[in-house]
């Protein structure tokens, strides 16, 4: 991996998020880019610097989120990886994404939560807009990731082909870190495969994959998510993979899936969109 996007709000799961990234980077050796974004609905760039004068408020915020997030990235020790600090003004969902694709990224690292959350709400709005838009994965953190915990990864689907894209671009983190990686199926009373036939699903999504340690499983629960993250918790495991669809009816979990596993569980989820 060369760059990691880390969007910052000054939360403590932002800096959560970009402990994990350096951890990430110090093994991977990649560059870093810190984002913040001054929420306006204004399309800013395409404003003229003679319209932007009419808005003070936000050029304020510009120039004090530009000293902030430097401070915020000196507060950390940074271990020689390359850090660079972006300010942006408009839709933060939307310029979080428009910097990955600039700089294309190979992974974005996010807080599950942004400032200002409370327990009972779900989760942080852009999150969601940023998993369901992003071209790259997306790793979603609660807690600061550490070398062990990324060491074992869940890969939880129905493995079909139009998966598989997905799990490929998920591959750079698993070779990084010498990830051993569990297939799983979880079967539900409503999402029932015949246990012969889920195996031979995961051998045929193997395939190629033979410098990838692989161990695969079939798991009984009455939900999905439930099943993913109480196998997940049953066995150690240190994050959650999936490859999450919009489409309804698609042959792959939805992304709503990836939505509740964050909610209701501490374990950091990397989710790439399919295609």
């Amino acid at each position: 991996m060369k760059r990691i996007i880390v969007p910052v709000d000054f939360s403590s799961y932002a800096d959560n998020a970009l402990l994990t990234a350096l951890k990430i980077s110090g093994k991977a050796n990649s560059s870093i880019t810190c984002v913040n974004v001054v929420s306006t609905p204004l399309d800013w760039n395409k404003l003229s610097a003679e319209k932007k004068q009419h808005h003070q408020d936000i050029l304020d915020m510009e120039a004090e989120a530009k000293d902030k997030l430097r401070a915020f990235v000196m507060d950390h020790k940074l271990g020689g990886v390359p850090v660079e600090t972006v300010v942006e003004v408009g839709v933060p969902y939307e310029k979080i994404i428009d910097v990955a694709n600039k700089q294309k990224a190979d992974l974005i690292v996010i807080g599950a939560y942004g400032i200002g959350h409370t327990d009972e709400k779900f989760l942080g709005s852009n999150l969601q807009k940023v998993l369901r838009n992003s071209d790259c994965p997306v790793l979603a953190v609660k807690k600061v990731m550490n070398g062990n915990d990324l060491r074992k990864m869940v890969f939880a689907s129905v493995f079909t082909e139009d998966a598989r894209p997905a799990f490929i671009k998920m591959r750079p983190i698993i070779k990084d870190f010498q990830t051993s990686v569990h297939f799983l199926v979880v079967n539900t009373p409503n999402s029932f495969t015949n246990s012969g036939d889920a195996m031979k699903n995961m051998d045929k999504f193997a395939k190629g994959l033979e410098d990838i340690v692989i161990h695969k499983h079939v798991y009984n629960h009455e939900e999905i998510e439930k099943g993913i993250i109480e196998f997940s918790e049953n066995n150690k495991i240190g994050f959650i993979g999936l490859a999450s669809s919009n489409r309804k009816g698609n042959a792959s979990y939805q992304i709503g899936v990836t939505d509740t596993i964050l909610f209701k569980s501490d374990i950091p989820v990397l989710s790439v969109k399919i295609e």
